[in-house]
């Protein structure tokens, strides 16, 4: 899914999460994909020992699981990876819909660093690091249990900013099609504006941009389309009473219907149906 930010704004708020706090942040798309971090690089252990295949496989499986309870419980997941490590992810929303993450980590909340060391020596050794990895273990940061938690906090509430101020957000296509799978499900009913605004949690405004930039004739006109549509398909495929279809489809005027039909298609609904059929006898 394509994923689209503000790369000035985000940075810089990602560059101030990192003055604040010390730690790395990194931006998500919802399939797990990493976009964009400050500072670039990971901690340099980290980046030593994925080049060890079975370590990096064991990262990636780690912070999979932390995505999907994140997704699953929509809410902010505060963890350890498979390293021992201080990590935590927050969903980013769109209109109630999660888009992306974000996540900081790499981080310990064990104080004696002597035994932190040793700890991770020992994970070295397991995964046959080939190097002196203590200069290394010894620049992974420490953090209290509460300054991780206010950091979570943080990090939670920047998402809410991120989605205050659009930084982040789906393509416009990819805004349609939700509104397009509402159109379909609801045609019998009323659609309006309002309504479609509500349920979107968008801006008449918005609303009116996507669909002018990505629907021919606007939201109105796209929705008589697809009524027009659907009405042809049951006219075509079942027996049911064409006033009866007009009705199913959305329109409260029958003889609106009627000639909004012909005017698309050329052809009366009644014309529509004898036209198929005899089409279909003929096969």
């Amino acid at each position: 899914m394509a994923l689209m930010f503000h790369d000035k704004e985000l940075t810089e708020l990602m560059e101030d999460f990192y003055i604040l706090t010390g730690m790395r942040i990194v931006l998500f798309d919802e399939n797990f994909t990493e976009l964009v971090s400050y500072p670039m690089n990971r901690e340099t252990f980290c980046t030593c020992m994925r080049k060890n295949n079975e370590f990096a496989e064991k990262c990636h499986k780690s912070d999979n699981i932390s995505f999907c309870k994140c997704r699953d419980t929509r809410t902010l997941n505060v963890y350890k990876c498979h390293a021992g490590l201080i990590e935590a992810t927050a969903p980013i929303l769109e209109n109630n819909r999660i888009i992306g993450y974000m996540m900081f980590g790499q981080i310990t909340d064990m104080k004696n660093r002597n035994e932190f060391l040793q700890q991770m020596e020992r994970l070295c050794i397991a995964y046959g690091a080939d190097e002196d990895m203590s200069g290394k273990i010894r620049r992974i940061k420490y953090r209290s249990g509460r300054q991780i938690l206010a950091a979570a906090k943080i990090l939670d509430a920047c998402t809410g900013y991120i989605q205050l101020k659009d930084m982040v957000h789906l393509s416009g296509r990819q805004l349609i099609e939700p509104i397009e799978a509402f159109v379909d499900e609801h045609m019998s009913e009323e659609i309006t504006v309002e309504r479609i605004c509500r349920e979107f949690g968008i801006s008449r405004t918005k609303l009116y941009k996507l669909t002018g930039e990505y629907i021919e004739g606007g939201i109105a006109s796209f929705i008589k389309h697809k009524r027009l549509e659907k009405a042809k398909h049951l006219i075509r495929t079942t027996d049911l009473p064409i006033s009866r279809i007009s009705d199913e489809v959305g329109f409260s005027d029958y003889n609106y219907f009627l000639r909004e039909f012909k005017r698309k298609y050329g052809i009366s609904s009644r014309a529509c149906r004898k036209q198929y059929k005899e089409c279909i006898k003929d096969k």
